[in-house]
């Protein structure tokens, strides 16, 4: 069976909504990710067999199969294939996985997998009102709601306000450092807006301490322990990953960054859709037979700390494996890049600290969770 390998693995900056990127259209996010993928490996566009590109609010700009308009305004051009690929918060996973799948069982050779969202330009809110009227008679459709979910898992698995504070800090703190020193260089495309070039991630607040949080309102609950400090930040970006056969690599001189492992996906009550790492998780080490110490380091997306606690003290991860270079709190979660961006940092600082085995995971809106596995050459 041939093995799928990454190639590459690159990522715009993500900016804040209505922040850098504001005035970029999604479209405008990926193409400069394409063309990057394909100049640094050297491929040629009519090597690429298809391009398979995530996003979660699939309207309006973010229509019309996205991924073929990316696809016609690269470098890539009319006789690559593409495909919109949508598992909410697991979009570009998803996109990853089926590329994947498609060089192991033989079908193709070389594929583009990624994903993007501008939450500034198509906004996640609205489609709120658009709930099915049946799911009413299953479930409490304001529990539906993000921030709901998450005041519901930290009610349900006593994650204090505090705790989830100083987790969000602990993910400004290392995101600050990881910046600082470097270590998102190798994976950072600029982009270029109107105003100027955009090369670092928007959102990580350096001189956030814990008594800033701590006087955050709640915004979800009077009574709760959410707050815009410990919940991900609403974010435009994008990711993408060259994937090809390990055979492919070696006829073509390509240097490997990582395999890609066994993966799995999960369904959870979507009330609590950040405990969907833990099933995800569970069975994907039920699939390959290893235990969660087995990995060496884990992304798990940071869509709230009161989940990412939950699911840590769950799994039983070491903090120091775990979301090292901070997450989603600090850097965004466009919702269809967020799946990307998580191997995209996680194969880069596996190569950098030379971890055999690495973990992306995440939980996904309406109760699903998702898991890659990922392996030093």
């Amino acid at each position: 069976m041939p093995t799928p390998v990454i190639v590459d693995a690159v990522r715009t900056p993500q900016g804040k909504e209505d922040g850098a990127l504001a005035d970029v259209r999604s479209e405008d996010l990926s193409v400069p990710l394409v063309n990057q993928l394909l100049a640094s490996t050297g491929i040629e566009s009519d090597e690429v067999d298809d391009l398979l590109w995530g996003c979660a609010q699939q309207r309006g700009e973010q229509g019309n199969n996205m991924a073929r308009v990316v696809a016609l305004l690269s470098d890539l051009g009319e006789e690559v294939p593409a495909s919109t690929i949508n598992r909410w918060c697991a979009s570009s996973a998803e996109a990853l996985m089926r590329a994947a799948d498609a060089v192991a069982a033989g079908q193709r050779d070389v594929l583009i997998a990624g994903g993007v969202e501008s939450m500034s330009r198509v906004q996640m809110g609205e489609n709120t009102h658009n709930v099915h009227p049946r799911l009413a008679e299953h479930y409490n459709v304001g529990e539906l709601q993000m921030g709901m979910t998450a005041e519901k898992v930290a009610d349900e698995h006593d994650v204090s306000r505090r705790e989830q504070d100083e987790y969000a800090l602990r993910s400004h703190e290392r995101a600050a450092d990881a910046t600082g020193s470097g270590r998102f260089d190798d994976e950072l495309v600029p982009v270029d807006t109107d105003d100027g070039r955009v090369e670092e991630d928007e959102g990580i607040r350096r001189d956030t301490t814990l008594e800033k949080l701590s006087g955050l309102p709640t915004v979800f609950k009077s009574d709760g322990t959410v707050t815009p400090g410990n919940a991900s930040q609403v974010s435009d970006g994008a990711a993408g990953l060259l994937v090809t056969s390990r055979a492919y690599a070696e006829d073509n001189g390509l240097d490997v960054l990582a395999e890609i492992g066994s993966h799995e996906v999960a369904g959870v009550d979507p009330t609590v859709m950040g405990i969907g790492p833990v099933p995800a998780v569970r069975g994907l080490c039920e699939r390959t037979g290893r235990e969660t110490d087995d990995y060496d380091l884990v992304e798990l997306n940071e869509a709230f700390a009161s989940q990412c606690l939950y699911c840590q003290r769950e799994l039983g991860f070491d903090d120091d494996i775990y979301n090292v270079n901070g997450g989603a709190i600090a850097i965004g979660h466009p919702l269809g890049a967020s799946g990307a961006r998580l191997p995209v940092t996680l194969v880069h600082e596996m190569n950098r600290r030379d971890a055999d085995l690495g973990l992306a995971t995440e939980c996904v809106g309406f109760g699903q969770g998702a898991a890659i596995e990922f392996r030093l050459p």
